[in-house]
């Protein structure tokens, strides 16, 4: 018998944090509201909660200062049983979501390939992989990519990045034990596919790090594998295809976009919200540099480089391709439905990639991403998830 509820779970996450799991939604707590959660769980009544939280933290607080604390500090947590918050879910950037394979359907399937992710056989591979992917990219001639059907190519690399996200559940669940759904979304106008990996806050650094590389790890390996077909039969598909995946795979460790990347970089500096607090600590800068200059808090001088960068990167980026590649900017809307026309019309040998059209998906994905987060930084209220 407790006083909240029992279908918690708290771990570990750095020095002085824990990671609290409610409902499948994940919380930041400190030390203090960690022993909190601990007085709470083992005592019977809220009269032997307040002897022991004064004892332990030798206060004097009365039984109704004391409920109204608590009630205080789990404001947005519903661990009590009869909390009438409800725990939701942080909103995602990929929207229409659609579960494609349940949770323990895609963690038998990403069990054949687990033993990938032994760690120290990861730490060998993935620079090796990644330094042929850099040999691949300096040393295909672009001439050799013209005249290459499309649709080989995106039926191909559908698979590529159903493997991606199969390498993350893999990781998720050889660390943690436990792994979320592989579903299909839309970001922007993009279809996309998705991992549900947030079982993954309870693994420890090194574990989430490898984790957020996962995906990228698996292209990697495909990569190899059609550069190696490449070799043996010459036929200019599988290489346009190794080129592809190798381009993608380094586009997505970039820390300045919702990538694989940016949550690699949040774990290494152990940033949760890197995007959110980097946007904030900017606009604090910005309304009152001498008062910014003051205050003393964590990470802020980083939080502060890395939101100015960001936005430079992105803006610098946005305006090149609005002076040099305007014209495929604007006919992109249109080559993208004639394409969608010729694939249900199942025309398919027509179908032509423009020139730049990867660079022209970066920029119009860039530019709502943009749009959409600087909108919430203005418009939209701080959002603490750290207690």
């Amino acid at each position: 018998m407790s006083l909240i509820r029992n279908d918690y779970v708290i771990t570990p996450y750095q020095a002085g944090k824990w990671i609290l799991e409610l409902s499948g939604a994940h919380f930041i707590v400190n030390a203090y509201t960690k022993s909190l959660i601990d007085i709470l769980s083992t005592q019977q009544n809220y009269t032997e909660a307040l002897e022991k939280f004064n004892l332990d933290f030798s206060n004097t607080l009365t039984e109704n200062e004391f409920t109204g604390f608590i009630e205080t500090i789990f404001t947005d947590i519903p661990i009590f049983k009869d909390s009438s918050v409800e725990a939701k879910a942080p909103k995602g950037f990929i929207k229409f979501q659609k579960k494609i394979l349940s949770p323990f359907l895609a963690g038998k399937i990403a069990s054949f390939i687990s033993f990938l992710f032994n760690k120290k056989l990861f730490w060998i591979f993935f620079p090796v992989l990644s330094l042929a992917g850099i040999f691949l990219a300096f040393n295909t001639p672009i001439s050799s990519l013209n005249n290459i059907s499309p649709v080989w190519i995106l039926m191909l690399y559908t698979v590529t990045m159903f493997l991606h996200e199969l390498g993350h559940i893999a990781a998720c669940r050889k660390f943690t034990g436990k792994n979320g759904e592989i579903g299909f979304g839309i970001y922007f106008i993009f279809p996309v596919l998705y991992s549900n990996i947030s079982s993954v806050w309870h693994a420890n650094k090194q574990e989430r790090i490898i984790t957020n590389l996962a995906g990228v790890y698996m292209q990697l390996w495909c990569m190899l594998i059609f550069y190696g077909f490449y070799w043996v039969t010459q036929n200019t598909t599988s290489l346009y295809l190794a080129y592809f995946i190798t381009l993608y795979s380094f586009i997505q460790i970039i820390p300045f976009i919702r990538s694989d990347g940016y949550w690699l970089l949040s774990d290494i500096t152990s940033t949760p919200n890197l995007l959110e607090k980097s946007g904030t600590e900017v606009k604090n800068f910005i309304k009152n540099p001498i008062d910014w200059v003051k205050e003393t808090r964590e990470k802020k001088s980083f939080l502060l480089l890395y939101g100015l960068f960001n936005n430079a990167i992105l803006l610098y980026f946005i305006i090149t391709q609005l002076v040099y590649n305007w014209k495929g900017i604007l006919h992109f809307p249109v080559a993208v439905l004639q394409m969608v026309k010729q694939m249900f019309t199942f025309h398919f040998s027509e179908i032509i990639l423009p020139d730049n059209f990867m660079i022209t998906v970066v920029f119009y994905i860039l530019l709502f991403n943009t749009i959409t987060v600087n909108y919430k930084k203005i418009f939209s209220p701080d959002k603490k998830r750290d207690r």
